[in-house]
């Protein structure tokens, strides 16, 4: 388990990892969410960072002030305050005239940008009522917005996502626009999962470093409550887990939301997570879960023909490497764990665990329980019909 000897809060306080890679279109879209014309700025032949946009934005603002005059200086100062205030290395004149250029542009705004005399300088400033805020969209643009109705209409009903019922609203009303009637995108998902109603609330008390008092009722047993300090929340094999501190083992606990009952609000101050590195927690494990003692092992695996292409193209897990192709074999550094052990039993007869010895006999005592099932050995040393 990643521990860190330093005083910083290794809490991510934005969470981004329980997002999931799967709604990679949601990344345009959290980028377009504030203002729908900065579509056209994202696509694939005019990559603009979001500093740039900022910028711009800015700049935007000053040359649609008709109550000020802004000079060169003066369009730098303004910038760089709010990059500054943003934690941002200021920009020279030099990029601020770049800037302008580009907004001019057929590739930018066409924004109607003007110098006027004044004394012996010159300020610059809209020629008329003009903002890139108000840009009408392109049929482009218009194509873009339905995918993105399409793709977003996808995550209707979902608790995290119940934002989403009103931004349709508003695009539609907005645009005039429905989306495509037919499905052309599906994602993983179990709306019915039990849990799922309390991952927004949980969502909010990571960000807000909330404690927690959980009704947690793990299987075959009573109903249990503890206070969990949350810290992360993580998405594997489609079922969600709370990561986070609990006072009763003075150490971490993975919470699933499947087995939780009841969720209410706890009445202490939060201890912040000054241990665990969730980035290096995850990175030598598949799934979520690490037994104490256990180490990184170096894991041999040998697949059937039929099947190594399929690994090869989908790894098990980052460390993977190709040992062998024509053997078929590869090479994990991982820590075993009970994920990764239902991920080698998935593959059936097209894998053999080659090393440690150690998961090579925890797989024989695995497929040696499910022979005994489907093929148990009478008294008279028979098997079953």
């Amino acid at each position: 388990m990643a521990t860190n000897e330093g005083n910083n809060d290794l809490t991510n306080p934005l969470c981004t990892q329980f997002w999931g890679l799967k709604d990679s279109f949601l990344l345009d879209f959290l980028f377009f969410k504030e203002k729908f014309v900065y579509l056209r700025h994202i696509s694939d032949d005019m990559p603009i960072n979001k500093n740039a946009l900022v910028r711009y934005k800015i700049l935007d603002k000053c040359f649609s002030d008709n109550y000020h005059k802004y000079f060169i200086e003066d369009l730098m100062e303004k910038v760089n305050e709010q990059l500054e205030d943003a934690g941002v290395k200021p920009v020279s004149k030099k990029q601020i005239y770049d800037d302008i250029k580009f907004m001019k542009s057929v590739d930018g705004w066409e924004a109607p940008i003007e110098s006027y005399q004044y004394g012996k300088r010159k300020y610059l400033r809209y020629s008329y009522d003009f903002s890139i805020m108000e840009t009408p969209i392109t049929d482009m643009e218009v194509e873009q917005l339905e995918t993105l109705i399409t793709s977003l209409s996808r995550l209707q009903g979902i608790p995290m996502y119940d934002w989403v019922e009103e931004l349709l609203t508003n695009l539609r009303h907005r645009f005039g626009l429905r989306g495509i009637d037919t499905n052309s995108i599906g994602f993983e998902q179990n709306r019915d999962m039990q849990g799922l109603r309390y991952l927004s609330n949980l969502i909010d008390c990571v960000i807000k470093r909330q404690p927690v008092l959980i009704d947690y009722h793990p299987f075959g047993r009573d109903v249990i409550k503890w206070t969990i300090h949350p810290y992360y929340l993580k998405q594997y094999n489609n079922r969600w887990f709370l990561l986070g501190y609990n006072p009763e083992f003075d150490d971490l606990s993975i919470v699933a939301l499947d087995r939780i009952e009841g969720i209410e609000l706890a009445e202490t101050s939060f201890k912040r997570n000054l241990d665990f590195d969730f980035d290096a927690y995850f990175r030598d494990i598949i799934g979520v879960s690490i037994e104490k003692g256990k180490v990184v092992e170096h894991v041999r695996l040998k697949f059937s023909p039929e099947r190594l292409p399929y690994v090869l193209s989908k790894p098990i897990h980052h460390s993977q490497e190709v040992e062998n192709a024509a053997e078929g074999i590869i090479a994990l550094d991982v820590i075993p764990n009970k994920e990764l052990i239902s991920e080698l039993i998935w593959f059936r007869d097209d894998i053999e665990v080659l090393s440690p010895d150690s998961l090579r006999e925890e797989i024989k005592e695995k497929i040696a329980k499910m022979y005994q099932k489907y093929f148990g050995v009478k008294n008279d040393c028979t098997t079953e019909p």
